[in-house]
């Protein structure tokens, strides 16, 4: 997230692309579109050997259908307590006690003690690929967490450069903040989504440079503020929405110094009872608000989708920061010449999912970070290069399935594998759901695209039953006082149940800390349930066609008509803040 142009949510509009065809999608039978565009990307992300392309073919599944299927392969936020499969000490894990897996410490993974090329495997073509990569894969040592650069934060995953962190993920570069998920550069920050740049900021979603405030929602340069939604550069404001520049105000209306400070005090957020009567109140509030038709700010250029800031001819895309030239990138950063990926950065790859930065020019990947010319593989780290089907290697070149190649070797065999692939209908497809480490209900998927344990099921892809194996640490609830200043410290040395869920929760030192710092009571809900409820305010990953509420014109949003909300096209809502 960069500084913002003033005009900062906007709704873009972009050329359509040239239709090729619609064919229908194998999974959910519903037509999706294949672009020129499209075709000419895979013809360039493709593999060559000895000057012959090995062509990548046209996807068989929908958009949300691949997407749900790289999802499923990444847990972002599921940990465990195991032991490590080489020392036998007690570790945190992404993989729960019991899987099919072997699992080392960090340490022990990047250590010398063992060497990926020992579970080398030759290539069958009697069987198909992804039966002997799932092979491969239960054999070779799997990191338990993915972080580097880390003080005190053990309780984290898909993390980088953290100190006095816990349960946070996907996030960088922050100090002293607790759950939250694509937090950058922050400080003392708690229960949040999407933050840059900000301080003692709680329960707070897709906003920049916020300070001292707590409920803010696409907001940017506010500070000492509390339920604020689209405000810019606003200060001491409450239950307000679309201000620009603003001091003093309570539901949009100024007052004075004296005026605002004694009416603010009628609002104390120290009692739980009080803060739930003020949420109700911002909702109801809200609905006679207009939002904007997408979520967008800074340097915007003819691109579509939501949460997208500073992006170029990016289309349909989601939660991505810095992009160009890319297509269907759900949660990237600085990508470029991407396509159908998820939580990504780098440029030219397809179908990747959790590389961060992502091999270039490589497709079919998971948990592989820099490198090029790599395909099906998972967990390759330190610029790895030419591998086929590999898991775990570190530094390596001309591999498959783990076992090492001459550059003739590996340039001669990949094309037949490739071709056998083909004969399977393996080739151009990623890894099935079938195959994944981690249960449906573990994963990514399950935020995104919800399904029963039933449906699951009935696909044959894996569950693991979190809500069953948690159900017997249940026991008796303690009250928790209504009021943050009645709370003792004991409090952190017993077992809540959420209200929500019935799950056992606890608070930790830090957090009751910072709830006596903010003046905010102890929530009620398990870290999980108010991960879940911040969620509501995350897209659905597709855009709708609806009208402008104000002018009638058509616009894309990611509002679903059937919603509730007024919804605005670009010149309506900027002459609605403005």
């Amino acid at each position: 997230m960069r500084p913002s142009d003033p005009k900062s949510f906007t709704v873009r509009s972009v050329t359509s692309l040239p239709f090729t065809k619609m064919p229908s999608c194998k999974q959910c039978t519903s037509a999706f579109e294949i672009t020129s565009d499209d075709l000419a990307f895979y013809e360039k992300v493709s593999p060559e050997f000895k000057g012959k392309k090995e062509p990548i073919p046209p996807p068989t599944l929908c958009f949300s259908c691949r997407l749900r299927r790289r999802l499923a392969h990444r847990n972002e936020r599921k940990l465990y307590h195991r032991k490590c499969d080489q020392t036998g000490r007690q570790i945190i894990s992404l993989y729960a006690p019991g899987k099919e897996v072997v699992v080392y410490d960090q340490k022990e993974w990047w250590g010398d003690g063992w060497d990926p090329r020992e579970y080398g495997q030759a290539f069958d073509f009697n069987r198909p690929f992804f039966e002997q990569f799932a092979e491969l894969r239960r054999k070779v040592p799997r990191m338990a967490l993915l972080q580097e650069h880390n003080e005190n934060s053990d309780y984290t995953s898909n993390v980088s450069h953290l100190k006095n962190c816990y349960l946070l993920f996907s996030s960088d570069f922050n100090q002293d903040c607790c759950y939250g998920i694509w937090i950058e550069r922050c400080r003392d920050c708690f229960d949040n989504f999407m933050l840059d740049e900000c301080e003692r900021t709680y329960e707070s979603v897709f906003s920049r440079k916020i300070y001292g405030s707590s409920f803010v929602y696409f907001s940017i340069d506010c500070r000492d503020s509390a339920f604020l939604f689209d405000c810019h550069g606003c200060a001491d404001c409450f239950m307000c929405w679309g201000l620009r520049n603003k001091q003093y105000h309570i539901a949009n209306v100024p007052y004075s110094k004296e005026e605002y400070l004694a009416k603010r005090a009628e609002f104390p957020l120290t009692s739980r009872e009080n803060l739930e009567a003020c949420k109700q109140q911002f909702a109801d509030l809200l609905k006679k608000a207009a939002h904007p038709a997408v979520w967008q700010r800074g340097r915007i250029s003819e691109s579509t989708g939501d949460f997208l800031a500073d992006v170029q001819h990016c289309v349909d895309c989601f939660e991505v920061r810095e992009g160009r030239d890319c297509t269907r990138v759900f949660s990237g950063f600085k990508v470029k010449d991407i396509a159908d990926s998820n939580h990504v950065m780098g440029e030219l790859a397809y179908e990747n999912s959790e590389c961060f930065p992502t091999p270039q020019h490589a497709a079919f990947n998971m948990n592989s970070y820099s490198g090029a010319d790599l395909y099906y593989c998972d967990l390759c780290m330190n610029n790895c290069r030419d591998l086929f089907g590999c898991v775990g290697m570190k530094y390596a070149q001309y591999c498959i399935l783990n076992t090492q190649y001459t550059e003739q070797e590996y340039t001669e065999l990949v094309p037949k594998i490739i071709e056998h692939m083909r004969t399977t209908g393996e080739w151009g497809e990623f890894f099935p759901i079938a195959l994944s480490l981690f249960g449906y209900d573990e994963s990514g998927a399950q935020d995104h695209f919800p399904l029963t344990e039933e449906e699951v099921r009935r696909n044959d892809w894996p569950w693991y039953g979190e809500q069953e194996k948690a159900a017997q640490y249940l026991g008796p609830s303690v009250e928790v006082p209504d009021d943050i200043r009645s709370v003792d410290d004991d409090l952190c040395g017993k077992i809540l149940i959420c209200e929500a869920s019935g799950k056992p929760y606890k608070i930790i030192p830090q957090e009751l800390k910072f709830y006596r710092s903010m003046g905010l009571p102890v929530p009620r809900r398990s870290p999980d349930q108010r991960n879940k409820d911040r969620h509501a305010y995350r897209s659905p990953l597709r855009l709708w066609k609806r009208t402008c509420a104000k002018c009638k014109k058509e616009i894309k949003t990611s509002y679903q008509p059937s919603r509730p909300e007024i919804v605005y096209c670009e010149n309506c809502y900027l002459q609605e803040v403005y």
